[in-house]
């Protein structure tokens, strides 16, 4: 089986092991019983939505174990890139988790009220995007004109286009990415899966085989194998895409781990 073939294990989250407010099916016993084994567990998710906190305080509420060490967002990895890019001031697309991880890295944001010079005009040295469930015209159009006419950073957690949620899929990240990319003509720096630095903030410190647990073919199996490690995908929430890569292993739910074939 599966579990017996790797040493530590990195999971997706949306679709993988939870739907919206519920766990996967086989989820809490398949994690349960990796711990019990002492196999090393890594949370790895493009959500750019939530603290890393707040998503460990969501799994533990759904009886699997999460601890903040554990867990690597594309929107902590995000603010961490621009921490090093020592931005002075960024512009932020996104929700309040975003903003907070940005304001834990010492990233000062500025808004339509927040860093607006003698005309009136917000400026910023870099323009972060992540899903912002109340986005508004302006707020693209602010975003457009920072990034064309200032020359400002144009960074992404993710270009993930849709997410599953309890009722079904939901634009995501990549929807607004696409806005801004196609006003700018502009390509971004994309932070989150499938992109590396997010898998390697992952898999630094883990020892012998590792492998990505994911029900996106483009985002964690591409991701994973771009790496350099295994991708193992989940198909009970999967949804259905026109390609991708061939993972090197494929179950139905996270306790697939445990069959005897997959």
């Amino acid at each position: 089986m599966l579990a017996d073939q790797y040493d530590a294990f990195l999971f997706d989250l949306d679709g993988v092991l939870i739907v919206g407010d519920y766990p996967v099916d086989g989820a809490v016993d398949a994690l349960a019983r990796l711990r019990e084994r002492g196999t090393p567990i890594r949370f790895v998710t493009n959500n750019s939505r939530s603290t890393r906190q707040a998503l460990c305080e969501h799994l533990r509420d759904l009886d699997i174990e999460a601890n903040v060490e554990e867990m690597y967002t594309a929107a902590s990895a995000t603010a961490a890139h621009l921490a090093d890019m020592r931005s002075e001031s960024v512009y932020v697309l996104g929700g309040d988790g975003f903003a907070a991880e940005m304001a834990r890295q010492g990233v000062k944001r500025t808004d339509a009220t927040h860093g607006i010079d003698g005309a009136g005009v917000v400026t910023a040295d870099a323009v972060a995007v992540g899903l912002d469930r109340t986005v508004t015209y302006d707020k693209l159009a602010a975003a457009t004109r920072l990034i064309s006419d200032h020359g400002a950073a144009f960074v992404a957690a993710n270009n993930d286009n849709a997410y599953p949620t309890a009722e079904g899929i939901a634009p995501g990240t990549g929807a607004l990415v696409a806005a801004l990319r196609t006003a700018t003509g502009r390509e971004p720096t994309i932070i989150g899966k499938p992109h590396p630095e997010l898998f390697e903030q992952a898999l630094s410190g883990l020892e012998g085989d590792v492998a990505m647990v994911g029900d996106s073919l483009e985002s964690d199996i591409r991701g994973a194998q771009r790496a350099g490690i295994p991708g193992i995908h989940v198909t009970a929430h999967a949804r259905t895409e026109n390609e991708g890569p061939t993972p090197d292993a494929t179950i139905d739910t996270p306790y697939g781990l445990f069959n005897a074939e997959t």
